[in-house]
């Protein structure tokens, strides 16, 4: 990928503080676990419509992140910005309905999208104004920083719906998060960084377009056990004898360790490169449920659980870094665009998987010993990807 006009260290750090201002926000999305009890007493339905909302979300931001590489190659930066900003605003015309079709569309499918649109074009700035020894690094920051995104937001919602109520306050929410992306907007003007339409490849019409089947299953079968426990965090929680606040202090310390392991992980692969990281992480993951599967203590779950965490976010934060290496830049938007699928699929399978497993037996036990074999894979499919950086 090439840029224009970048010489001055100060340019790219307001570029690079766009993109996570930007990436903060639409990281928001995933704060919807605060969302849902209101939503199902507003709209009137169960847990299973409600569930769906954000169900579209990630479907939304999976074809967003997908997409991508035609919306950065046909529009401007600046355009893609002020839509990222708009798209949330826009839902609210239809989540204010109160109707459980109108938070399908406004949060599911533009809340959504804009998510998407947000992450993947802020990694797509990031890696174009970056050095190639601070890439990890840079990407590293712009994954956690859509982590903190759902950290704060997951706080900063209960405290407005307690103060304005539900609707006030998620609107409230709403231009918030929008009023960021327009400063996150000014800051990428202010950097002057230019962006040539002409350094994002089309793959389609290229037949060296490099495989990605195992880039694509050593990162499904690496999330599956971080999206699984975190989707299922309180029951199974709640399975061990916790109680509902340590359900919820393990959810924020889940999320926070997330995001804090994809600033350190970005840091560990400009230094060692992204294989052996990666792999050395996904073996402790596999230690990790292993250690699910043996232990009876809660608290011991809690800090498990808390770890598991930490490595998927560790995951998310390499695997852009780690595609980028192994394609290089002019074929790395358009090849993460579809290696992210395999983040979607796993984010639909994951939970409903071991929620279905749970309602055959009444226990999580199954599900964590897939969830073992499942982290077994992913060592062994990243371990035989062959890794050497291109530029």
């Amino acid at each position: 990928m090439n840029s224009q006009g970048i010489q001055k260290n100060s340019e790219r750090l307001l570029a690079l503080i766009a993109c996570l201002l930007i990436s903060f926000c639409m990281g928001t999305v995933h704060a919807f676990s605060t969302l849902i009890q209101n939503i199902e007493l507003q709209t009137a339905v169960g847990r299973m419509a409600s569930s769906l909302v954000y169900s579209t979300a990630l479907v939304n931001v999976t074809l967003a992140v997908y997409f991508g590489h035609i919306l950065y190659r046909k529009f401007s930066p600046n355009l893609l910005i002020t839509l990222i900003a708009t798209l949330p605003l826009i839902g609210l015309f239809f989540s204010y309905s109160q109707s459980w079709l109108g938070w399908i569309i406004g949060y599911g499918f533009l809340f959504g999208f804009s998510s998407g649109l947000g992450y993947g074009l802020s990694l797509f700035i990031a890696s174009s104004i970056t050095e190639r020894k601070r890439l990890g690094f840079a990407l590293g920051l712009v994954t956690a920083s859509y982590a903190f995104g759902a950290v704060v937001f997951s706080m900063l919602y209960p405290f407005l719906f307690r103060y304005f109520g539900f609707e006030r306050g998620y609107v409230i929410g709403i231009f918030a998060l929008s009023l960021v992306v327009i400063i996150g907007l000014m800051s990428f003007k202010s950097s002057k960084v230019r962006i040539t339409t002409n350094s994002i490849h089309n793959t389609q019409n290229n037949s060296k377009t490099p495989k990605i089947t195992k880039l694509w299953f050593g990162y499904f079968l690496g999330v599956f056990a971080g999206l699984m426990f975190i989707g299922h965090a309180v029951p199974l929680i709640n399975s061990f004898g916790g109680s509902t606040s340590n359900a919820i202090t393990a959810i924020t310390l889940m999320t926070l360790g997330s995001a804090i392991a994809g600033i350190y992980a970005g840091w560990l692969v400009d230094r060692f490169g992204c294989k052996r990281p990666l792999i050395t992480i996904l073996i402790m993951n596999c230690v990790a449920v292993f250690g699910l599967s043996i232990l009876t203590n809660v608290n011991f779950l809690l800090i498990l659980l808390i770890f598991i965490a930490s490595i998927y976010g560790a995951v998310i934060a390499i695997y852009p870094t780690l595609v980028n290496h192994i394609v290089g830049n002019k074929l790395y938007v358009s090849v993460y665009g579809k290696v992210f699928t395999a983040w979607g699929a796993a984010g639909l399978i994951s939970p409903s998987l071991a929620g279905w497993i749970y309602e055959k037996n009444n226990s999580y036990e199954s599900s964590i010993l897939l969830t073992l074999t499942i982290s077994i894979l992913a060592v062994l499919i990243i371990w035989k990807i062959k890794y050497s950086i291109k530029h």
